[in-house]
């Protein structure tokens, strides 16, 4: 029997979702700046709004990805919190409850992110039990970059150091 795909909790599915209608926002003001500078003001008017509904029709029909770790590692909750926000100094901390979560921006521009989300279990002063997932919206092309995140973090908390 096959493995059942991980669930992506809806808030994470919305961000991501939210990240690809921005950079169409963005490409699409672009777009009409240009077209307004070659065929008038009035040429290119909505293309921003019509770039973000594009993004974010093309991010919805693209399957999340999900990379999952889990295990002991070193340490107390706050440590491996410490060396997992460490691991990502340009990260965006996320709402989350009792998890961690973080935005790790990917690429050269940052519009590309990758959700990494540790839920911590109980310490006994040495040891903390972590489930680690990476979230993120890959193409048919793509470098890999949920795999290569979640990879650095999991990494990170498992290093041990402080």
């Amino acid at each position: 029997m096959p493995e059942a795909e991980p669930e992506v909790p809806p808030e994470i599915e919305d961000y991501l979702i939210g990240l690809s209608a921005h950079a169409g926002q963005l490409g699409g003001a672009i777009g009409s700046a240009a077209a307004g500078a070659i065929a008038g003001p009035g040429a290119a008017a909505g293309a921003s709004r019509g770039g973000a509904r594009g993004g974010a029709r093309g991010a919805a029909r693209l399957k999340t990805k999900v990379e999952q770790r889990s295990g002991d590692v070193p340490g107390t909750a706050e440590q491996v919190t410490a060396r997992l926000t460490a691991a990502f100094p340009k990260a965006k901390p996320l709402p989350a409850g009792d998890h961690v979560r973080l935005a790790v921006p990917v690429g050269a521009t940052g519009l590309q992110q990758i959700v990494i989300d540790a839920e911590l279990g109980p310490s006994d002063g040495a040891r903390v039990h972590v489930r680690l997932r990476g979230f993120g919206k890959e193409g048919l092309i793509s470098r890999k970059p949920t795999r290569t995140v979640t990879e650095q973090a999991w990494a990170a908390i498992t290093s041990g150091a402080t």
